[in-house]
């Protein structure tokens, strides 16, 4: 097969690298010819070292020269079969992009977009072919996540689908089907996560290596560990992009400046308000891990907790009086029923909007997180009865975003 890739940025890049590493064509639409050039260079480069050393065969060797191509003519991509976009996340740039693909490109050529923000329906809508564009959402890092979504829309041709899931079986990858929801359904649920550990931070009831610590009594990574990684500006941004009708992510708003982002009147679901943490963060410019200072501060690539005043909202702590009023459980159990339900609430919600099913959801979730069972399995594990009481429990205790009336998925 004939594989475009749009883009080599933190995305495109791990994606090519994944796809070189396979029997198919691959050309890379670059941004400009000298990074075309550039990025072909050490390619070829570490190829031929590669050969030098007889980790590859020159059979092999001779066989990458031949199919590997870089190159910043949108042209040279007329051949493909199927073509990745991978650009950064603005809508007008990949807009325009599919103008030019599809000037240049076979009708029954399938283009798939790898945007984790931005609605694919609001990108198909001005596609002269539609029914040959899908979501294909990789997620960072993308040689070490075997989970992929397929974001479908409604008239998504199902041999469409079919061909992306036979693509993510050949490259090694676990594919669920969503529908269309700005910001991924799995990411949406990770944002469940990723807020509930600012909103108990700011009460003043842990800082953030507490919060990394209890969490992974249940999940492989904590969310203020992940945070850091990602990027906090990178995850602001996508949130903010995901605020629109459709959206499950927990939290919305539209801002100019840092003090806006406090206000709780955010529009998302009720209960949630956007975390004046967010504000602070963006403020003093601590984006995370790659500036050595996010939510935690790195000294020596090590993360070390600020001071306990930098994460406290004023307004709300001891909102709890640091203790749940109405249930005889310490402050650490508290803390970790939080983040562990948090991932059940979002997963019920993307559920209850139909957004895939239990099966898919639940597949997401367990690969995303690297739980031995995903969210639904523990949720049956638990038991209907007990499960409305946590959440009961939590919504009087924690805020009314814990509030559930569905349990149809038992």
């Amino acid at each position: 097969m004939n594989i475009g890739v749009v883009g080599y940025g933190k995305m495109g890049s791990a994606i090519f690298k994944l796809l070189s590493g396979g029997l198919d064509c691959v050309t890379v639409l670059d941004i400009n010819e000298k990074e075309a050039k550039k990025h072909e260079k050490i390619f070829f480069k570490r190829l031929e070292r590669s050969f030098k050393r007889k980790t590859i065969t020159k059979e092999a060797f001779l066989e990458k020269k031949r199919s590997i191509k870089f190159t910043h003519r949108v042209e040279d991509l007329a051949p493909a079969d199927f073509i990745i976009e991978a650009i950064f996340e603005n809508y007008e740039e990949k807009a325009a992009i599919f103008r030019k693909l599809e000037s240049v490109i076979s009708p029954k050529a399938v283009i798939a977009t790898n945007t984790s923000s931005i609605s694919i329906e609001k990108l198909a809508k001005d596609l002269k072919h539609k029914d040959r564009f899908c979501g294909l959402h990789f997620f960072h890092p993308v040689l070490f996540i075997e989970l992929v979504e397929i974001i479908r829309l409604a008239d998504t041709p199902d041999e469409l689908i079919d061909f992306l899931k036979n693509f993510c079986l050949r490259i090694g990858k676990h594919a669920i089907v969503v529908l269309d929801a700005p910001g991924s359904v799995i990411n949406a649920i990770l944002a469940y996560y990723y807020v509930e550990a600012l909103y108990i931070m700011e009460e003043g009831l842990a800082l953030p290596s507490k919060v990394d610590g209890l969490a992974k009594r249940f999940f492989y990574v904590g969310p203020c560990e992940s945070m850091d990684v990602i990027g906090i500006d990178f995850f602001i941004g996508a949130l903010e992009r995901a605020a629109m009708p459709g959206s499950l992510c927990p939290i919305r708003w539209a801002y100019s400046s840092c003090e806006e982002i406090s206000v709780e009147d955010t529009g998302g679901r009720e209960g949630f308000f956007v975390p004046d943490l967010f504000g602070r963060l963006i403020e003093e410019k601590r984006f995370g891990k790659k500036v050595s200072k996010g939510i935690y501060i790195y000294q020596k690539d090590k993360p070390v907790d600020d001071l306990p005043e930098f994460y406290i909202n004023p307004d709300r702590y001891q909102l709890y009086d640091k203790k749940p009023y109405d249930k005889k459980i310490d402050v650490e159990e508290f803390i970790s029923m939080r983040l562990f339900y948090s991932v059940l609430n979002g997963s019920l919600y993307s559920l209850k909007k139909k957004m895939s099913s239990a099966e898919e959801i639940n597949l997401g979730v367990k690969e995303i997180l690297q739980l031995k069972q995903g969210p639904f399995e523990m949720m049956r594990a638990v038991g209907m009865d007990k499960l409305k009481e946590n959440f009961d429990f939590l919504a009087r205790s924690a805020g009314k975003r814990f509030m559930q009336s569905d349990f149809d998925f038992f």
